[in-house]
């Protein structure tokens, strides 16, 4: 275990809002305000304090400073976006701090966002959670076990009466059978091979599988290959596009068309930005659509 401590000032980079905006699901915040949480096979322990975060982990200060993407100067995106999109400035001021985060597993992105459709995070996270438990163990703190998330010969293999028991639903049926899927078409090589080329392709290659969406393949395009191009537009994206911007589809339903185009439109205005300005307007709805 190591101790240390970076500089990463809370109103670029808070802990709260990055943890709890749908990204990730295993992590929670201990009764003394710090985080604990994992990524791949590296575990932490954060605690912020003003202008810094201090840090218990089996990890480096770099794989840290990766994940939580504090390589990316937050100040100069805040402005390229802005600059090209100013009615955004309403999201983005009010949740100083929210980043993308580069996630190490895709493996784990991949079966995390399977258990996202027609659901919601307090939900995803019990799911994930309990996917997550039949991995091996990294650690435990403070009583809370944190396993490293298990193979996708793992999943395949778990019986569909397994996960109905424990509340799964359809998606009992549905994620060991896209397990096998990505075992055929090649496990974590293939995703590899994804994240490594063009976000269309990648894509397009996610939406060919069977039970996999475009919303789902933008999900997996951008948290777990960083394709900060990718626009996931559920319906927390659609109803503030809808606002912004297409306010002729007001109370309409998102369609495959009316989706692609969403997407689209972000994305040739926002470039490879678009995936992080999304973050912004689909949290805040997260927290706002209820008062809407």
């Amino acid at each position: 275990m190591s101790i240390f401590r970076i500089h990463a000032p809370r109103d670029r980079s808070d802990l709260e809002f990055c943890f709890s905006s749908g990204q990730v699901f295993r992590w929670q915040r201990l009764p003394d305000e710090s985080w604990i949480g994992i990524d791949g096979d590296r575990w932490y322990r954060l605690s912020q304090l003003d202008n810094n975060i201090d840090v218990e982990s089996n990890a480096t200060t770099n794989d840290l400073v990766r994940f939580l993407r504090l390589d990316w100067d937050a100040d100069g995106i805040e402005r390229q976006i802005l600059e090209k999109a100013p009615e955004l400035q309403p999201y983005m001021g009010a949740l100083k701090g929210l980043r993308v985060l580069r996630q190490s597993d895709p493996i784990e992105t991949f079966f995390t966002f399977l258990c996202t459709p027609n659901n919601n995070i307090k939900r995803i996270t019990q799911m994930v959670h309990k996917l997550a438990a039949r991995g091996p163990l990294v650690t435990t703190i403070e009583g809370i076990e944190l396993h490293r998330f298990p193979e996708a010969e793992v999943i395949a293999a778990i019986p569909e009466q397994d996960l109905r028991t424990e509340s799964f639903g359809y998606r009992a049926n549905t994620i060991p059978h896209l397990a096998q899927q990505l075992i055929e078409r090649g496990d974590r090589k293939y995703l590899t091979d994804l994240k490594n080329g063009p976000y269309k392709e990648a894509h397009k290659e996610l939406a060919s599988m069977k039970g996999i969406g475009p919303k789902l393949a933008d999900c997996i395009c951008l948290f777990g290959l960083h394709h900060d191009e990718a626009v996931p537009v559920d319906t927390h994206i659609w109803q503030a596009m809808v606002r912004l911007y297409f306010p002729q589809y007001k109370d309409a339903a998102l369609t495959d068309k009316r989706y692609y185009e969403a997407a689209d439109f972000f994305r040739d205005r926002l470039g490879n930005l678009a995936g992080w300005a999304h973050q912004y307007l689909f949290y805040d709805n997260v927290l706002n659509w209820r008062n809407r």
